[in-house]
């Protein structure tokens, strides 16, 4: 049973509140943070201010029935940070709003956070031969944007 411990103090004045959320052994539930990179795979340039969704699950197949999810805005080097449960979030999935992604068939493929975290992980790039070597807690993701026909289908 996880449980919420929460204070409200008083410092010079101010008001702090204080939320920590505990598993079930009592200790605090720890996060770890991982650097998306999000690439026009047509030309290597970031994608700045680009929303990203990322699928979230225990297993592959819970990825991709696409149950949970969470967004993340790039900067305008084309990185974001997505902080995530290693207990609950071990795969990720991650789509680019508005661009279709340089892999064939997107859907079929999830990653996994032990992988991504300990070497790092580029998707496969379908829309040219640019490529990136990631480091490790790095995730580099290519899209390129829809064409018109996509555009229609969507």
């Amino acid at each position: 049973m996880n449980r919420l411990c929460v204070g409200i103090y008083s410092v010079a004045g101010a008001f702090l509140f204080v939320a920590i959320l505990t598993g079930q052994n009592g200790g605090v539930k720890k996060t770890i943070d991982i650097q998306v990179q999000a690439v026009d795979g047509r030309n290597g340039k970031p994608l700045a201010k680009q929303h990203l969704l990322v699928f979230t699950g225990i297993s592959s197949d819970a990825v991709k029935s696409h149950a949970e999810h969470t967004g993340l805005t790039t900067n305008k080097d084309g990185l974001g940070t997505l902080t995530i449960y290693p207990a609950e979030t071990q795969w990720i999935q991650v789509w680019a709003d508005g661009r279709v992604l340089c892999q064939s068939d997107p859907n079929q493929n999830s990653f996994s956070v032990a992988t991504i975290m300990s070497q790092g992980l580029t998707t496969a790039n379908t829309c040219s031969r640019i490529a990136r070597v990631p480091a490790p807690g790095q995730l580099v993701v290519f899209a390129r944007p829809a064409h018109l026909m996509e555009k229609i289908k969507q």
